[in-house]
């Protein structure tokens, strides 16, 4: 596994563990950007992070935020992703999991924001065939360029979460703050005129595997963790499937590579906005 060099990856944020899975006095192996990381929590419940080679190395960057450890690996000249909601009452927290994916981390952020595929992929639950056309949506570039969003979607979903009891239409946002971030911002079903997050931060291990660590802040106070996790977890099984049958695994950026269709536009401008990035880790940038 090799080391890259690319400085926009390497000037990234990354979650690489979840703090509460690593018992104090202990220590947890991964891999980053094709660097092997070893991750200390110590008695005291304070975490370092090494690079497991070469040891007398400036040790990485490493912050505790949203119950997770993260990394950078460079210099990064602005800070992890700010998520207010994290900080606001009345959202319970639920930790997702982590789970290995054998693909880019761009292509999983792409298959997350891509509402074409909800009919087709995610029967029954946040589609169907008789309501597979996407209605109309907007792509906005916000913070200097920094973040991207689609905004004003809206999908019927048979059942859009775990406390749904039949179908409704769904408004979401979506937010791509960092090539390997996406969070999304849904309609409630418990709470009227509020939004329920569900967010993936992507660990992206080499240019072809990776692992999404992610979470959700629901209003539902009604069902178990475990039900609601079961939810989420059978929708992205259903995702992973795609993920594994998609080639090449890295993303391409060149227009020429895939064609799009009219609702792809989130895709699109991800695709844009990542060759305008200047980042090549993950990226296929050929144009055949």
């Amino acid at each position: 596994m090799t080391r890259t060099s690319d400085l926009v990856a390497l000037d990234e944020w990354y979650a690489v563990a979840f703090t509460a899975e690593i018992p104090k006095g202990s220590s947890e192996t991964t891999t980053l950007l094709g660097q092997n990381l070893t991750i200390h929590r110590g008695w005291d419940g304070a975490f370092q992070c090494v690079l497991s080679e070469g040891a007398s190395e400036t040790p990485p960057l490493l912050k505790e935020r949203y119950g997770f450890v993260w990394v950078s690996l460079g210099r990064p000249s602005h800070d992890i992703v700010a998520i207010p909601e994290f900080e606001q009452s009345g959202r319970r927290f639920i930790h997702r999991g982590r789970i290995g994916v054998p693909s880019s981390g761009q292509r999983v952020i792409e298959n997350f924001f891509d509402l074409s595929h909800f009919s087709f992929v995610h029967t029954g639950t946040l589609g169907g065939y008789d309501s597979a056309e996407v209605p109309k949506y907007s792509v906005e570039y916000r913070e200097n360029d920094r973040e991207l969003w689609a905004v004003g979607c809206s999908f019927v979903q048979p059942k859009a979460s775990a406390a749904a009891g039949g179908a409704s239409t769904i408004y979401y946002d979506y937010r791509i703050p960092s090539p390997f971030i996406s969070i999304i911002y849904k309609d409630s079903l418990v709470k009227v005129g509020k939004k329920d997050l569900i967010g993936l931060f992507v660990q992206p291990h080499d240019e072809e595997s990776c692992t999404v660590h992610s979470f959700a802040l629901v209003h539902d106070e009604q069902n178990s963790p475990t039900h609601i996790l079961h939810f989420y977890h059978e929708i992205f099984a259903q995702d992973r499937s795609i993920l594994l049958h998609q080639r090449p695994k890295k993303l391409p950026v060149h227009p020429r590579r895939e064609i799009p269709t009219i609702s792809d536009a989130s895709s699109i401008a991800y695709r844009r906005w990542l060759d305008r990035s200047g980042l090549q880790f993950g990226l296929d940038r050929t144009s055949n």
